[in-house]
């Protein structure tokens, strides 16, 4: 949604965060570190039989709110909807 006073967008995804903190959650949500390609870490995370897996790049500063929305949508089968919130 588009607030045209403000010029502001208005969406659950336009926080920032640092490759470390999705790192850390999606370790304590259970996932593993599988295998390192290039700058990327892939992460699997299996729950109650349902596996997923994604990959979070390692890059300085933060992480795209376009590629964290891809991470969340990559884990949602395994660790729910709105897990990195």
């Amino acid at each position: 949604m588009f607030n045209r006073l403000t010029l502001e967008v208005f969406s659950p995804y336009t926080y920032t965060m640092r490759a470390r903190e999705v790192n850390r959650k999606i370790e304590r949500a259970g996932g593993v570190h599988t295998r390192t390609v290039g700058s990327h870490k892939r992460y699997e995370v299996t729950v109650k039989g349902v596996t997923a897996s994604t990959s979070v790049p390692q890059h300085p500063g933060d992480i795209p709110t376009g590629t964290l929305y891809k991470i969340q949508k990559d884990l949602a089968p395994a660790l729910g909807r709105k897990w990195l919130l």
